[in-house]
């Protein structure tokens, strides 16, 4: 438990540091590292991390596509970084599916050539984690660099730590009903519900305080309704990765995080939802209607 304790106190000041120099040059790197790490737990869960034909590509795109959002949004005095029009935004995801359309074929190309010691069972598996993980780490500077980014990015994690909090004190408290057992045992229907509403009323909550910061007039039903969307992706998320890691055999994907796992074991729900909340604020910019703030 102290363990813990002291992991997470020190995990609270980085991500302090990590959200003071969100609007700089810095987040896309801090974005790309995570990334990378999130993808070599992954292949190394999987274990694909010992074939170079499936880990170069692989890791070389969880690199560069977070890291490439630097160039979405202008760069201005201080290296600090400018509002992404809607237009580059969507210029960046037609590159991003671009190189993962390479790197399908990288990978086809290795399976045809590797002489049978690749199975495609591995291949499919590789990509669509990659593309799963890579697509979040890429989203959240987006959702930073757009409109009302500063507010916004907060909601890729306010959602889902709150829905996962609230749905184990929730649980704690309430729980009688098992939701999976055979993927998370601990988990209760109760628990889930609880995690549900109260992201709800915290996606409500953000829309009232932010509104009043910039004196706008926020849709406080699609906030809410976007929360609950929120909640329900976290939380499959969450037994996702929970699924691989039973698949697997493991207890957590790295010990990077002392007592608290790797970064997939973290990061779990926000991998899920970070690119609902980037259709969304894509939307909300351009929609003429007052879809959010």
């Amino acid at each position: 438990m102290k363990q813990r304790l002291i992991t997470a106190a020190v995990l609270l000041c980085v991500l302090a540091v990590v959200l003071l120099t969100s609007g700089t040059i810095a987040f896309p790197f801090v974005a790309a590292f995570f990334c990378a790490f999130a993808v070599f737990e992954m292949q190394r869960c999987l274990g694909t991390h010992k074939k170079p034909q499936i880990m170069i590509p692989s890791m070389l795109l969880a690199i560069i596509l977070p890291f490439g959002t630097l160039f979405v949004a202008p760069i201005g005095e201080k290296l600090t970084m400018g509002i992404a029009s809607v237009n580059a935004r969507l210029l960046y995801l037609l590159a991003f599916c671009g190189f993962f359309v390479v790197y399908l074929f990288v990978l086809l190309a290795a399976a045809v050539f590797s002489r049978r010691t690749l199975a495609f069972s591995e291949i499919a598996a590789a990509f669509m984690t990659t593309f799963y993980i890579t697509l979040a780490f890429a989203a959240i500077p987006l959702v930073r660099f757009g409109t009302h980014g500063q507010y916004y990015y907060l909601l890729c994690f306010l959602g889902p730590w709150i829905t996962d909090s609230f749905a184990y004190f929730t649980g704690v408290f309430f729980g009688k009903h098992k939701l999976i057992p055979e993927i998370s045992p601990k988990k209760t229907i109760e628990g889930s519900i609880g995690g549900i509403v109260f992201c709800v009323i915290s996606f409500v909550v953000f829309g009232l305080l932010v509104g009043n910061m910039t004196g706008s007039t926020p849709n406080y039903l699609v906030l809410g309704s976007l929360g609950f969307l929120v909640a329900v992706v976290a939380q499959l998320g969450d037994l996702f990765a929970s699924l691989i890691k039973r698949e697997r055999g493991i207890k957590d994907y790295s010990n990077i995080f002392p007592g608290h796992g790797g970064v997939m074991d973290r990061f779990d729900s926000v991998i899920a939802t970070a690119p609902m909340l980037l259709i969304a604020c894509t939307l909300d910019s351009l929609l003429s209607i007052n879809l959010l703030l």
